[in-house]
């Protein structure tokens, strides 16, 4: 599993999953953010702060810090079960 790397941002279309070891939980992980595999795509108005992303999750769409996340897998069926 790749994990994000200093200066190697995610790009729209990217799969990708929460990252239990730096994943910061808040308000929204009730309604199902951070579960599953999201996709990243295009914000709706410019991101100043380049540490966001704009995720899709299966629950709903929400702006996420780059270093709670990581890259899903081709296969992502193992993913799911973590």
């Amino acid at each position: 599993m790749r994990e994000y790397e200093e200066g190697k941002g995610f790009n729209a279309g990217d799969r990708v999953m929460k990252n239990p070891e730096t994943w910061l939980p808040n308000a929204f992980d009730a309604w199902g953010r951070g579960e599953g595999v999201g996709v990243v795509v295009e914000p709706p108005f410019p991101i100043e702060d380049l540490d966001l992303v704009d995720v899709l999750w299966p629950a709903g769409r929400c702006m996420e810090p780059i270093e709670g996340l990581r890259l899903a897998s081709d296969d992502h069926s193992t993913d799911l079960a973590g």
